[in-house]
């Protein structure tokens, strides 16, 4: 059974610069929590619909080579990735940029998956959406910081 969560936040910050600083995966590591890494491996040269990137993420021990698809680009309102490889059966992640005025934002993530291995999986869904809830409000924080 797939799991939708959304995370928003005020920005204070114009809607172009929000999407700018996240249509740039190099500051997907800017905005990770420590004790989380982010390497890059594969970028595309353009963020368009239908490109991909490789990225490995070590979380402790564990460590995990996500690949994503972008399945949506619309500069300066929305960036729509979905894992092709993760540790999770289905995950789908959607970036939403709106104006609230000039120089404000609303920032929204909304993230939906599936965790793999049936019962045990909704087992443990509870712990990854509550993970999940923590790393975002950081994301969103640091966001805030770097661009207020």
């Amino acid at each position: 059974m797939s799991r939708s969560l959304l995370f928003e936040s005020e920005i204070g910050c114009s809607v172009e610069s929000l999407y700018a600083f996240h249509a740039d995966t190099v500051n997907l590591p800017k905005i990770t929590p420590s004790g989380i890494s982010v390497q890059i491996e594969a970028l595309p040269s353009r963020l368009e619909a239908g490109a991909e990137a490789t990225l490995f993420i070590r979380r402790g021990l564990l460590g995990f080579r996500w690949k994503v698809r972008f399945e949506k680009v619309e500069p300066p309102h929305c960036i729509v990735d979905t894992a092709l490889k993760s540790p999770f059966a289905t995950f789908r992640h959607v970036h939403r940029f709106t104006a609230l005025g000039e120089a404000r934002s609303l920032l929204s993530d909304e993230v939906t998956f599936e965790l793999p291995m049936g019962w045990l999986g909704c087992i443990a869904e509870p712990f990854v959406a509550s993970d999940m809830e923590k790393m975002f409000a950081f994301r969103h924080a640091q966001t805030r910081r770097m661009l207020e």
